[in-house]
């Protein structure tokens, strides 16, 4: 055993779980805030003694029994109302990535038990990346159980887990003797089921009285049962509405509590309110023209407020964003106007930065130098010789133990070209995980659009297409081409024939719904970073052709070509591939757009920040 628990240690590193466990609590429960849920949440990493508990008895990762370990993270949400239960079922199906079935406890029409359901899920890639050691030898999955509950049997849980779960004699064997006792105590677990189901009747009747009785902000309260600030209070011009037509107010009091809970989690940190309420209810289910016009002015956000723990410890380095290309170089300017804008756009942006902190930074683009606890600021500008250089540090103002480094310059080497470097990166402690990954300056925007910035073919942040044989042929020759840098996605045309659906996108010539994935979308985000070409449907099976594709597969797929120095194989990806493509972590699921195409889009852009980085 304790041989055991020393592997344990050694091969998981415990702090970095802890950090996911925290991000999947808060992700939770940012969620259930949003709704206006009652509820209270605990999490818990299992311990090491738990978990060699658990391997010992060879119940996971036996010849026999290969099963692993699912609860590694632990989260328990307590619910105060019963209907709830299968809400929060929906909405973290719909969110995280599900493994098997909910459990639930199974019994007789003269049975009870303790009411839960139990769901084990997939961690996030994006929170699981941040593991940095290698994966463990441990029967351990990586996977996190979320259990639901009501609050009636929160008490009881901890009395069933000690006494009937924990104990080594069966649950017959342990009543033996006293069979009247084991009646009476179903008989408490009746009444707590009882009380469950009565609560929410309860509210219902309690809602349908101050219905009949005109109490709207009551009726509301009692049948909507979310949480809101107390000093809440429904307009008077809705008042006076459904006090001169109480047949307006009765679809509110019939609407189905689910539907406003799916339609404020389309929201980002709504302001509960009950003028929200009716606004998003009148939207989706009543359609009042009245009411609408009284609630257009009704705020549908709050301001986020964010917590980070506190917390010292060793740092560590972070790569957020890098970049390595030259400028573009037209014939009608001179290299040294170039340089000299190009200088000035970093220039201003440092200055605009760090302004704050040290308040005689030069307007003109100058050398300066200066350093302050916490920060520090040094530009070098050799206008004769084409070189520039500047160097920012300056701590998080919101993230106890996190520092910032900025590197960019701009140099004219012997290959007869400006040369642009640019490296963003962050010290920050090791056992604190940030939810910031990549980070592009802000600057690049300009750098490429008043300058230029080249991989072999100048890149920006709009989508190129691929309309004819001659730009075929140039994106053939740019993705052969042994010097590019960046990657290349080519997203083909699924079909050339304009959708007849009701929310079509149009760019130039082409509507954007025929393409599997949004290319002018992807191209915003990173455009700057990586090469993003559109095929027309009539060029996908020269396409095919050309790269040696299958080519009915070839219509409506993504391939991604990475530079030849990298020797990674090119990605391609079917329509199937893309349409089965989910979240991983769906905060987008109670959306009524096409989620797979956001999900492959997200996939994209995250394949292409990581690549950046490395």
């Amino acid at each position: 055993m304790n041989k055991l628990k020393e592997q344990i240690e050694q091969e998981l590193n415990f702090n970095t779980i802890t950090a996911i466990c925290e991000h999947l609590t808060d992700a939770v429960q940012e969620m259930l805030d949003s709704c206006g849920m009652y509820f209270r949440i605990f999490s818990r990493v299992k311990s090491v003694d738990s978990i060699a508990e658990k391997i010992e008895r060879g119940r996971y990762g036996t010849e026999y029994n290969p099963k692993k370990i699912q609860d590694l993270v632990g989260l328990r949400v307590v619910l105060y109302y019963y209907d709830d239960l299968s809400i929060c079922r929906d909405i973290m199906e719909s969110t995280f990535q599900m493994i098997d079935d909910w459990s639930r406890p199974k019994y007789n029409a003269d049975e009870f038990r303790a009411t839960k359901i139990n769901g084990v899920f997939r961690f996030p890639s994006e929170y699981f990346s941040l593991y940095k050691s290698p994966l463990w030898t441990l029967p351990i999955d990586t996977t996190f159980e979320i259990q639901f509950r009501t609050v009636f049997f929160e008490g009881w849980h901890e009395i069933e887990h000690d006494m009937r779960y924990k104990s080594i004699l069966s649950d017959r064997d342990f009543w033996q003797g006293s069979e009247e006792l084991s009646r009476i105590l179903n008989c408490i677990l009746a009444n707590l089921e009882l009380s469950d189901w009565s609560l929410v009747q309860l509210f219902e009747e309690l809602s349908y009285n101050h219905y009949k009785l005109a109490n709207w902000e009551m009726m509301l309260k009692s049948k909507y049962r979310i949480k809101m600030q107390p000093n809440e209070t429904l307009d008077p011009r809705i008042i006076a509405v459904f006090d001169r037509d109480r047949e307006i107010a009765k679809p509110f009091f019939k609407a189905s509590r689910k539907t406003l809970i799916k339609e404020l989690l389309k929201l980002d940190h709504p302001h509960l309110s009950y003028d929200l309420i009716i606004r998003l209810m009148n939207d989706r289910v009543v359609h009042n023209e009245e009411l609408a016009a009284i609630c257009e002015e009704v705020s549908l956000s709050s301001i986020e407020r964010s917590y980070q723990k506190s917390t010292l410890a060793r740092l560590e380095s972070n790569v957020l964003f890098h970049l390595e290309l030259p400028l573009l170089h037209k014939e009608t300017r001179s290299f040294q106007s170039e340089f000299h804008n190009a200088a000035a756009i970093l220039y201003k942006w440092a200055r605009f930065k760090l302004n704050p902190v040290f308040e005689y930074i030069p307007a003109e683009l100058s050398n300066y130098d200066a350093i302050l606890p916490g920060y520090q600021l040094k530009t070098s500008y050799d206008c004769e010789n084409l070189s520039f250089s500047m160097k920012l540090q300056y701590i998080d103002s919101e993230t106890p133990g996190t520092l910032w480094h900025v590197h960019s310059s701009l140099e004219y080497l012997e290959d007869g070209q400006l040369h642009f470097y640019h490296m963003t990166s962050r010290d920050m402690p090791k056992s604190v995980t940030q939810k910031t990954t990549f980070l592009k300056p802000s600057f690049l925007h300009d750098l490429s659009k008043r300058i230029g910035i080249m991989d072999v073919v100048r890149i920006g942040s709009k989508v190129s297409y691929v309309r004819n044989q001659k730009e075929l042929e140039q994106l053939a020759c740019l993705i052969r081409h042994s010097k590019r840098k960046l990657p290349v996605v080519a997203i083909i045309q699924n079909t050339g024939k304009p959708s007849d659906g009701r929310s079509q996108e149009k760019y130039g010539e082409y509507d954007m719904t025929t393409f599997t994935i949004n290319g002018t979308r992807l191209s915003k985000v990173v455009g700057h970073y990586c090469h993003v070409y559109m095929v027309d449907y009539e060029m996908a099976e020269a396409f095919a052709s050309v790269f040696d594709l299958p080519a009915p597969d070839t219509i409506g797929s993504i391939c991604v070509y990475w530079p030849k120095a990298t020797r990674k194989e090119m990605d391609f990806f079917t329509r199937k591939m893309v349409i089965d493509t989910q979240f991983d972590f769906n905060k987008l699921a109670f959306h009524d757009d096409n989620i797979y195409e956001k999900a492959f889009r997200h996939k994209l852009v995250q394949m292409m920040k990581q690549f950046n980085v490395m």
